[in-house]
């Protein structure tokens, strides 16, 4: 396996990000993923932060993407234990701790990422490759339903970033964006469910939230949104884990 040149990687990095050249960093850092050894997850991870937060957006709508899809097809194990070690060590907002990881999805609406799914009382990472379906949002009008189709669409990141954020911190802290972001708070209509032909076994957790974001008159609207946290069936310690997902969800429910 050959070496890589961090110091080289990070300036080439750091000049595309800052050129808008978004895609050609997800390749560069897709060619230095192949060769890198675990024990070199730490520096690889500061380089990919360090670009993140270069341009979030940017980062998440195309150098994000083509490293996740490329990956997965290519080293999917490699990929899940970087991805295990970068959320954990690179993304955690303050005081914020992650109770439930493990393989699975998240499904919405419009769409469905599969890969890990991280959970904490504050927020769920899903990252993965997302694939769309059929487009369901219950409230929010036209602006909200087209940003739900777009796959990979900052506005529809941005407003989840901003609603889980917001009286967390002082404005000061820039959170480190990796995947796709699902709020926890305010969460309602909560169950559990087995889903599937002959299910016998519960593999989700359902609930509805409301995603403020604002539309193109600047005028605030609220998109309800359906969510399902999927675990994996073949994990051994499933319904332990559904149990505790949805218990974070009902202690961070909407008042009744």
């Amino acid at each position: 396996m050959g070496k890589v040149d961090f110091e080289k990687l990070r300036k080439v990095v750091m000049e595309k990000m800052n050129k808008g050249k978004s895609g050609d960093v997800g390749n560069e850092l897709r060619k230095a993923f192949e060769k890198i050894e675990t024990s070199e997850f730490q520096i690889f991870g500061e380089i990919m932060k360090d670009a993140i937060l270069i341009d979030p957006a940017m980062f998440s709508e195309k150098a994000y993407i083509l490293f996740d899809k490329m990956m997965r097809a290519r080293k999917a194990e490699k990929l899940a234990e970087f991805e295990r070690f970068f959320v954990q060590n690179f993304c955690k907002l303050p005081g914020e701790e992650f109770a439930v990881v493990c393989d699975g999805w998240v499904e919405t609406g419009k769409s469905v990422i599969k890969g890990q799914v991280f959970v904490s009382d504050l927020r769920i990472i899903a990252t993965g490759v997302q694939e769309a379906k059929k487009a369901r949002v219950s409230g929010g009008g036209v602006f909200a339903f087209l940003s739900l189709i777009q796959l990979g669409s900052y506005m529809y990141n941005k407003s989840i970033m901003e609603q889980i954020t917001k009286g967390i911190t002082d404005g000061s802290y820039t959170m480190v964006n990796y995947g796709v972001l699902y709020p926890i708070r305010g969460g309602y209509n909560i169950e559990q469910e087995a889903k599937g032909f002959r299910a016998k076994q519960n593999d989700r957790v359902n609930f509805q939230v409301d995603v403020p974001y604002k539309n193109k008159k600047g005028q605030e609207e609220i998109a309800d949104i359906d969510v399902s946290v999927v675990v994996n069936i073949k994990d051994p310690d499933i319904q332990a884990k559904l149990d505790k997902i949805e218990g974070i969800v009902r202690t961070n429910a909407k008042a009744v």
